[in-house]
């Protein structure tokens, strides 16, 4: 295993149920935005950021997303890796991690724009003081649609607040620094969720850290943010 402080994992496999009808007839990470791709700008922006490889997990209609990214290794890096079956955000992080041999990596959800400094998100985590996931973390006007994060001491990410509260609120921007250790009690190839089983626990036992990010953040899941977001690209 290999630890490779500029390579992401970029989950770009999900059915992009919540974007139909906008963007029915191929994966989300591939919704037209002009005359390109969400997905090519994504990764373009992530290279400005600094980051120099791409493991694209691929899942939901892979053949098309294997089409649309050969004019892209032109400009990148990039090893797809197709899983075998849903395996659900945690298991697509995992797979693709074991099958690139990685120990460590941004993890980027593939409908999350973020132009942000990455920085703290590049640096290796500090695995001897129990730092397993760094999260990045922004503040948004309203945090009902995603749900609130809350920071205890040191940084150390102490719960999360449900979705519905509105208000001001740091929210969970979609981009992580994860340790293969993350994962120590899933077998490679299983079912779970990132968010839903992975993170939680690592939470409970202090292993979590927010990094707050200022810059311009959109979720494309949904269709009006994802017009928005087209909006703003001109």
């Amino acid at each position: 295993m290999t630890t490779t402080a500029s390579t992401a994992v970029v989950l770009a496999g999900g059915l992009g149920t919540r974007l139909l009808p906008a963007v029915a007839d191929r994966p989300k990470c591939l919704a037209p935005v002009g005359t390109t791709t969400f997905l090519a700008l994504q990764l373009e922006l992530l290279a400005e950021r600094g980051v120099h490889r791409f493991v694209l997990a691929l899942g939901h209609r892979a053949a098309q997303v294997l089409r649309a990214i050969e004019p892209l290794c032109k400009r990148h890096v990039i090893a797809p890796v197709v899983e075998p079956e849903p395996l659900g955000t945690g298991g697509a992080v995992l797979n693709a991690m074991d099958a690139s041999e990685l120990d460590e990596c941004l993890v980027v959800n593939g409908d999350t724009w973020l132009d942000a400094d990455l920085d703290a998100l590049l640096r290796p985590l500090a695995v001897e003081d129990d730092e397993r996931v760094r999260v990045g973390c922004v503040l948004v006007a309203d945090r009902s649609r995603y749900g609130g994060v809350v920071v205890g001491e040191h940084g150390r990410i102490s719960g999360f607040e449900p979705k519905g509260a509105h208000g001001v609120g740091l929210i969970n921007a979609g981009l992580y620094r994860l340790h293969r250790h993350a994962f120590d009690e899933r077998p490679v190839g299983s079912a779970f969720s990132l968010e839903s089983d992975v993170v939680p626990r690592l939470v409970a036992a202090g292993c979590v850290t927010a990094v707050p990010l200022e810059g311009t953040f959109i979720d494309i899941g949904v269709p009006d943010d994802y017009r928005r977001f087209c909006e703003l690209q001109g």
